[in-house]
């Protein structure tokens, strides 16, 4: 029953979202042919996705900025941010990306113990949220914090504070409709996420983690298989394949019928964001030290995507809960599991 209640939730928002994602008039949309082409040849050329760890080099070590925003008993709170520094694979796009300025100074949140060498969980969030009252609810940051653990919220390219002003709403470029910056931005928060880590291990960190939420899930999953430095890996009802989450949710849609249309085929999507997709890439994490989390009533990211990454990551611990994508029932057992999964990882 409460699944059934949730996925009724989960329809209900998709509706919503598909109003928000294609309601926008973004000048930045690629709407010729040409453009199209040109964003397959660069982002699914051969080139590329015979060595796609080509598209997330190493970065500098990130200058952070920090601020104090509060304290506890036995640590701080901190906002920290610095200088992204990403720089597009498609150079043609970077004088756009240029005009995004909020975006270009990645940001996070971190809840720190004052005893240093504590294990780190990184948190990844949602499609258009990133507003840090909300993770600190979404991710049950004083649960961890209470096991010892420092938590650190991290906002993706184009959302929260990162939104630019030509955006509506946090979350509206990406994913959005113009492939090649859902493409850039996925190359940045990859970039900004291995700054981040080196901040961390730079700070003294003990073994740092990722979780992320749905898009942070989808994120965790491919920074687990580019970032060797991650201790232990937790996607929370991930996408797994953006191209194919877009196509089924597009079924008889008109961006879909016009994209047809064009002779765009689920194969030539999936091309076009291979270099990205964590199905494309093996973990680097130990099967071990990764678990999947997912509602049995999701109707957003379905159990079959769940069980595509599962069966990819050679099957790791999973924890179901009885809930869907928006309602997660079940969130004490839910972060009791991730709780435990935590202290294993990080003996």
């Amino acid at each position: 029953m409460l699944s059934l209640c949730g996925a009724g939730l989960d329809r209900s928002a998709l509706r919503l979202m598909e109003r928000l994602w294609l309601a926008g008039s973004d000048p930045h949309t690629p709407a010729s042919q040409e453009q199209q082409g040109h964003a397959f040849s660069t982002y699914g050329s051969e080139t590329l996705l015979a060595d796609p760890m080509a598209f997330y080099p190493q970065p500098p070590q990130p200058q952070v900025s920090r601020r104090i925003v509060g304290s506890w008993s036995q640590g701080t709170v901190e906002r920290w941010q610095w200088p992204s520094g990403y720089r597009t694979w498609d150079p043609s796009l970077q004088p756009v990306y240029d005009l995004y300025k909020a975006n270009q100074s990645a940001r996070a949140e971190a809840t720190l113990h004052a005893a240093g060498g504590r294990p780190t969980l990184i948190c990844i969030h949602s499609w258009a949220t990133g507003m840090f009252w909300l993770q600190r609810w979404a991710f049950w940051v004083r649960y961890f914090v209470r096991m010892g653990v420092d938590v650190v919220l991290f906002i993706q390219p184009f959302h929260g504070s990162r939104t630019p002003r030509q955006a509506r709403f946090g979350g509206e470029f990406f994913p959005g409709t113009d492939p090649r910056r859902t493409n850039e931005a996925f190359g940045q928060t990859i970039w900004d996420l291995r700054s981040l880590i080196q901040h961390l291990k730079a700070r003294g960190s003990g073994p740092i983690g990722a979780m992320g939420m749905s898009l942070g899930g989808y994120c965790t999953a491919l920074l687990a298989s580019v970032e060797p430095e991650l201790h232990f890996a937790i996607p929370m009802i991930p996408l797994v394949s953006l191209a194919d989450l877009m196509w089924e949710h597009g079924e008889g849609r008109p961006a879909r019928v016009e994209a047809e249309a064009r002779g765009i085929t689920l194969d030539r999507m999936r091309q076009l964001y291979a270099v990205h997709s964590p199905l494309k890439h093996r973990p680097l994490v130990p099967r071990s030290r990764r678990l999947i989390v997912a509602g049995t009533g999701d109707r957003i990211t379905p159990a079959h995507h769940v069980s595509q990454l599962w069966t990819h990551w050679d099957r790791p611990q999973t924890h179901w809960f009885p809930g869907s994508h928006l309602a997660h029932f079940g969130r004490a057992d839910l972060f009791d599991a991730v709780g435990d999964f935590v202290t294993a990882a990080c003996r």
